[in-house]
């Protein structure tokens, strides 16, 4: 009866941690697969190369699409994700700048899909910074 009973806790467990919001980072060669809106403002972000900030994007299912980018003063740097932690009050996003192998980007940024926002947004670096919200209009 107790081998029953521990089988039970850890398959709740399990379905407790598939619950969890999770994240992931969409390499850029695939941008056509999240959305037309998502290559469009991957083009207007190396147009308009001064853009720093953030714009988030509805993609399939409802899941989201943060991208965060650093303007033209940083097109040699590349983002990571440092951290995503969600709350429900929050959604926090911290990226971390690291030196880019080659500067291909005139306006470097990433691509981060999140299952879900909870609360209000907040996209910051690993020094505290936040980024603002773009005042792209899709």
């Amino acid at each position: 009866m107790r081998f029953r009973w521990v089988w039970l806790f850890v398959i709740m467990l399990l379905l407790l941690a598939g619950c969890q919001p999770s994240y992931w980072v969409l390499e850029k060669d695939r941008i056509d697969e999240g959305s037309l809106d998502l290559e469009i403002y991957a083009n207007y972000l190396q147009i308009h190369d001064a853009v720093k900030g953030y714009q988030v994007f509805t993609i399939s299912e409802g899941k989201k699409m943060v991208v965060v980018s650093l303007g033209s003063s940083e097109n040699e740097k590349q983002l990571e994700v440092s951290n995503v932690k969600f709350s429900p009050k929050e959604t926090t996003v911290t990226v971390k700048r690291k030196p880019a192998p080659t500067a291909n980007e005139k306006n470097p940024f990433i691509l981060i899909g999140l299952d879900k926002i909870e609360g209000d947004l907040i996209v910051q670096d690993e020094t505290g910074y936040h980024f603002e919200e773009t005042d792209y209009q899709q």
